[in-house]
């Protein structure tokens, strides 16, 4: 077996190079995200946190958050994160609007404050509700109307964000979008927020 030593020095220090740079690129996306936000006038687009099980089914009592557990422990421990890194920042949220189903209630609630959040059914799943690529037109009015200084939030469904941005969002990621090019369009991203 013939090991050439010497080009294993190179290959060493390209192989660390590169690594060194994936988590620079990352944060440096962050970073920029972070600065958007602070100019205003934006929405962020929120999953809720960790849910037990697989789903929870739209049912008459769809806002009995009291009776109904929609968060694992380690759901209500992320939501408080996220709601400490924005925080931290000091990122100006004038509207936090979440849909109707508890565990999105309650990702909105433990993260920014019971009393500021709405809630909205066009943030429902759209599951089973035709296209999965439809966007619901007040969701789009919301985002093209949306003039306040500083950004709202809303809480929803993986589904609905992946309908907007074309990916599903990792867990702890907030994709960030503006209205689209002509008015009725579907809103466009313009960065991705890590909070995790």
């Amino acid at each position: 077996m013939n090991l050439n030593l010497r080009r294993w020095p190179a290959a060493l220090i390209l192989a660390v190079a590169l690594f060194a740079v994936a988590p620079v690129t990352q944060s440096t996306a962050t970073e920029a995200a972070w600065a958007r936000l602070a100019q205003g006038g934006y929405t962020i687009l929120l999953g809720y946190s960790r849910t037990p099980g697989g789903g929870e089914p739209l049912r008459p009592d769809i806002g009995d958050c009291e009776n109904r557990k929609s968060l694992t422990d380690r759901g209500i421990q992320e939501s408080r994160r996220i709601g400490m890194r924005f925080a931290a920042r000091a990122v100006s949220i004038s509207a936090i609007y979440a849909g109707e189903f508890c565990r999105a209630v309650e990702t909105a609630e433990l993260a920014f404050g019971r009393r500021d959040v709405e809630t909205r059914a066009y943030l429902n799943s759209i599951v089973g509700g035709g296209d999965p690529d439809t966007i619901p037109p007040e969701l789009i009015a919301a985002v093209e109307t949306y003039d306040r200084a500083g950004n709202q939030l809303m809480v929803t469904h993986p589904v609905l964000i992946k309908a907007i941005s074309g990916t599903t969002p990792r867990e702890g990621e907030a994709i960030i979008i503006a209205p689209g090019e002509n008015p009725g369009d579907k809103p466009r991203v313009v960065n991705r927020l890590l909070l995790d």
